[in-house]
């Protein structure tokens, strides 16, 4: 069976979610057709005339509005048949609630929205939060998805009744987990060899927390104080990584905004802050400022960003560490609603998480294993 043909046979699940969702209402369905047709989705529209309606994937799709972002025919048809185990994923990971308003949305401005897709293991977020799509709009007016350091760009759109269509040139890849796409990431190439190196240790710690904002140093910030890392003993050490990481709440380029005033403890249990101007946005912990000159780098269970700079801020309070993570947790505990619209909201209002390791022997543990792979792959040393 041709791949666009197979493709169409495990959607048939995502069709048949639409057309049960309203009932199996026969003009509701002959509308939806035709807006699908008349974007050019075809291969879509033939699926959801099917006689063949297996039970309904996303059966609260009819409940209020949603934007879905459809791949056209070329794009479905080049998904890697191993992807249709994940499809039901997949398809959940181009849905959105509520409507993106193109017009309200500034020029080359990124956006960050929820999409559908919660479910674990794909999706390790606090809180059961579905993962975030990041978008922004071009100079022309269209919107393009950021997506795996790809720009999927969208280019025609159509609405029937509670739903917006974009038609996108690419399906959207699905975040992997923290150690992967560290691993992806070319100027973490030095973390992602260490990180690589003790996935037996690493893994089973960055899989369960749920929540991680890292403030990763590229390569040449690593090497432009390779020395001074090497003079640190290991509490030290541990004390500068977990002044790095925001353990709880993932935090997106859209929450640091100029004047939002926001302030975050790290996972030492040290003042996170941030400012935005005309020359970019910029973190600090301690002495030390660095600029984030990547935002937005997607994983399962949180997001990173790039800095130009190591964060040499030795400071160490565990007890801090532990109550705010507990305080980011209690509050988005209380988090109970989807939410809908731009994520622009800091962590103090609903951005946490409840693993805790910012704090006690397990901030002592993650940070100890972390320091002691990172310097001895950096520095070609032993593991301290």
């Amino acid at each position: 069976m041709h791949l666009s043909s197979r493709l169409l046979a495990a959607a048939l699940p995502f069709a048949a979610s639409l057309v049960h969702a309203q009932g199996n209402n026969t003009n509701y369905t002959t509308g939806l057709v035709a807006a699908l047709n008349s974007v050019g989705l075809t291969s879509l529209a033939a699926a959801l005339n099917s006689p063949a309606v297996p039970p309904a994937l996303l059966s609260a799709l009819q409940q209020g509005n949603h934007t879905v972002f459809a791949p056209n025919n070329a794009a479905l048809g080049a998904v890697d048949p191993s992807a249709l185990a994940n499809l039901a994923n997949i398809l959940a990971y181009h849905v959105t609630a509520g409507h993106v308003d193109v017009e309200s949305l500034k020029e080359n401005t990124t956006t960050v929205v929820r999409s559908s897709l919660s479910a674990e293991p794909a999706v390790l977020l606090p809180a059961n939060q579905s993962q975030v799509i990041v978008l922004s709009k071009a100079t022309n007016g269209t919107l393009i998805l950021e997506n795996d350091d790809r720009n999927v760009h969208t280019s025609t759109n159509a609405t029937y009744q509670n739903l917006q269509v974009f038609v996108v040139d690419r399906v959207l890849r699905i975040p992997g987990n923290f150690s992967s796409v560290v691993a992806g990431q070319t100027e973490l190439s030095a973390l992602a060899g260490a990180v690589t190196a003790a996935l037996p240790d690493l893994v089973p710690t960055l899989t369960r927390a749920k929540g991680l904002t890292l403030f990763a140093p590229v390569n040449s910030a690593i090497q432009a104080v390779s020395e001074q890392l090497g003079q640190v003993n290991a509490s030290t050490l541990t004390s500068i990584l977990l002044n790095h990481l925001i353990n709880g709440t993932a935090v997106y380029s859209t929450q640091i905004t100029e004047g939002s005033n926001l302030n975050l403890t790290s996972a030492g249990g040290s003042p996170t802050t941030f400012v935005s101007n005309s020359s970019g946005v910029f973190v600090t912990s301690g002495s030390s400022t660095a600029k984030i000159v990547k935002a937005n780098v997607l994983t399962s269970n949180g997001v990173i960003h790039l800095i130009d700079r190591v964060l040499l801020n030795t400071d160490s309070n565990p007890g801090q560490a532990s109550s705010a993570a507990a305080s980011y947790s209690s509050v988005q505990a209380s988090q109970t609603s989807s939410q809908t619209g731009a994520v622009t909201a800091g962590p103090g209002t609903g951005a946490a998480g409840s693993l805790i390791l910012g704090g006690g022997a397990a901030a002592v543990q993650f940070g100890a294993a972390l320091g002691a792979v990172v310097v001895g792959a950096l520095l070609g040393a032993h593991l301290l």
